[in-house]
């Protein structure tokens, strides 16, 4: 595995939005698991975007998992 992170465009265009709808569902405070984080890139915006919510991601491929940073 090369240390390369992956980079998914849509991010981008869409974590905003995301953002904003989670922002009216979530808790407050608590703990996400996030099924098929992929690049991470969503991780690591919500969970900054989110700082009393632990974000957990997580992927059944490897090489993604170990390219996401927590």
């Amino acid at each position: 595995m090369d240390s390369a992170k992956r980079y998914a465009p849509a991010t981008l265009r869409n974590r905003e939005p995301i953002r904003d709808v989670l922002r009216d569902v979530l808790p407050r405070h608590g703990q996400v698991l996030e099924i098929g984080s992929g690049s991470g890139e969503h991780a690591v915006f919500f969970a900054e975007s989110f700082p009393e919510i632990t974000w957990q991601p997580t992927d059944a491929d490897p090489d993604c998992l170990a390219r996401i940073d927590y």
